[in-house]
């Protein structure tokens, strides 16, 4: 369960007083192996579970509260780890891009102009191929 958890081998043998290579042969057992693939599924499902009961609990009084970045913030946490325990990669996501936008929001929120995007953010341009 550790290790379907994402604990490693190493961190595991650890708390339980064992060599780390002992561990390590049996994790690659084909039935163990099998065993914490089904455990990983089924902490996927309850984290995705948990992101989508988050997630419909956000109420359009909800945006108006500080606590609703909490929210947010835990159904993206349980999405990712989900996500990490099937294996997938999560979406490569331009921070930069991120800030750009929330800064260009909270600026026409507060009725200011809205900055341009910065250009070293942006990808570049696409090759013409005419």
């Amino acid at each position: 369960m550790m290790h379907a958890g994402g604990a490693t081998p190493h961190a595991i043998a650890k708390g339980m007083g064992r060599s780390h290579h002992t561990l390590q042969k049996y994790l690659a057992r084909p039935e163990v192996r099998q065993v914490v693939g089904v455990q990983r599924e089924e902490l996927a499902g309850m984290f995705d579970s948990v992101a989508h009961r988050i997630v419909g609990a956000v109420t359009p009084e909800d945006i108006q509260k500080a606590n609703l970045v909490q929210k947010l913030t835990s159904a993206g946490i349980a999405v990712d780890k989900a996500s990490m325990l099937r294996g997938e990669l999560p979406p490569a996501i331009n921070v930069t891009v991120l800030l750009d936008v929330m800064e260009a929001i909270r600026s026409r929120r507060d009725g200011q102009l809205a900055p341009t995007l910065q250009a070293s953010a942006l990808p570049p341009p696409a090759p013409d191929e005419t």
